[in-house]
């Protein structure tokens, strides 16, 4: 679903910030466990361009699960950036498990909306989770011909 609630359509692109406002509320940065005060499991991601400086807004990324015996990849959450470079959690406390994920970015369409050429068509970043009661986050810094990705708090 999109971020201005319509299934697989990209944000609006208004100006402002109460949008990324409205979409953090409740989200990631609230998310606390009723018991001990911990946080519960979930992702989050945050994009940002290193050519400008600043976050990389309305980028489509999806997130997917590797499922065994068999290895394919099952779509688990699309989203697209916000104006400050971050989405909904893509795994909200209580559904993450154990195993292999990939989060895949689509640079070449974001580059492409603001009139450059990109050397890589998308980024994916796989990953391995081990702990699901731990959150994770991984934010992603883009260039044309760039990008870079660790883990993050």
């Amino acid at each position: 679903m999109g971020l201005n609630g319509e299934p697989g359509s990209p944000p609006s692109r208004q100006k402002g910030r109460q949008g990324a406002h409205a979409v953090h509320s409740g989200g990631a940065l609230g998310m606390q466990a009723a018991a001990g005060g911990r946080p519960q499991g979930s992702l989050t991601t945050h994009v940002l361009n290193t050519a400008t400086g600043l976050p990389a807004a309305r980028l489509a990324l999806r997130l997917a699960q590797l499922q065994e015996p068999g290895a394919q990849w099952r779509e688990l959450a699309q989203r697209w950036t916000d104006e400050d470079g971050r989405c909904l959690p893509l795994l909200p406390p209580g559904q993450a498990k154990a195993g292999t994920y990939k989060l895949r970015f689509e640079t070449a369409e974001y580059w492409e909306s603001l009139g450059y050429s990109s050397f890589y068509p998308f980024v994916e970043v796989v990953f391995t989770i081990t702990d699901p009661a731990q959150k994770l986050h991984i934010p992603l810094l883009i260039s044309p011909y760039s990008y870079t990705t660790y883990r993050g708090s």
